[in-house]
């Protein structure tokens, strides 16, 4: 197995995407901490990947504090003494049209989605940097390349972190690490759902008529933390493209 006694991080691992790749890496044998503010089901989590035979801890994380991210990663290295793959999954997605939009509400997705995505890579990146070797892998979104109605904040956020993967993807090759992101699109997760109210007509705009799974982004996250990844660095992975897109 590609991953097989490699210490992943997937934060979000609670629901959805993040729980799907959490789940997938800890089946082919990785290491998983799952990282969640929502702790009870992040123990969900974890117990799906032991029942499968394979091993995960939970640390409660809320990405948006950055004190809580460093205690995620001194921990993790304390316990595994490397960290040898990053999956950032973590994102909120509230609906608001532009014009209606408060300063609190673009503030708060900025804060979870952009600053959360800054704290978390920049103290795994100190750590691989040492060991000079390591695997970061954001998940992104299509809405921060095509932009998107009444999701500005989302999108701006998403916007940010495909820029900071390719920054990250200059800045960290000379330690032997690599940056990618996923960018999945419209995905059959709760998130999803309620940002999409018009569900099967977002579907019908999807060139092979339907909405991606967590499952099929999990393939594509342990393509990219096993060998396949090996010498691919910068990337913005689309798992799903639209009509006219």
């Amino acid at each position: 197995m590609a991953v097989q006694h490699k210490v992943a991080i997937v934060t979000g691992g609670a629901s959805g995407i993040g729980r799907a790749c959490a789940a997938l890496l800890g089946r082919n044998g990785a290491q998983v901490i799952v990282a969640d503010r929502d702790q009870e089901p992040a123990r969900a989590t974890c117990e799906e990947i032991r029942n499968h035979g394979g091993s995960a801890i939970d640390i409660a994380c809320d990405v948006s504090d950055s004190k809580a991210v460093s205690r995620l990663i001194e921990h993790t290295k304390a316990t595994f003494g490397r960290i040898d793959v990053l999956v950032h999954a973590a994102g909120i997605c509230p609906r608001k049209p532009f014009l209606e939009m408060t300063d609190e509400d673009c503030r708060n997705v900025l804060h979870v989605n952009l600053d959360g995505t800054f704290y978390v890579t920049r103290d795994v990146a100190r750590v691989m940097s040492v060991q000079r070797a390591g695997t970061m892998i954001l998940i992104t979104s299509d809405r921060g390349v095509h932009g998107s109605i009444d999701y500005a904040h989302y999108a701006a956020a998403k916007g940010g972190m495909i820029a900071l993967t390719k920054s990250l993807a200059l800045t960290m090759g000379k330690f032997g690490v690599t940056v990618n992101a996923v960018n999945p699109g419209l995905t059959d997760t709760p998130l999803g759902r309620a940002a999409n109210p018009a569900w099967q007509e977002k579907m019908a705009i999807d060139v092979l008529g339907k909405v991606s799974e967590p499952a099929d982004v999990a393939e594509m996250v342990l393509f990219l933390a096993g060998k396949g990844g090996g010498f691919m660095t910068g990337q913005i992975v689309g798992a799903r493209m639209r009509y006219g897109a």
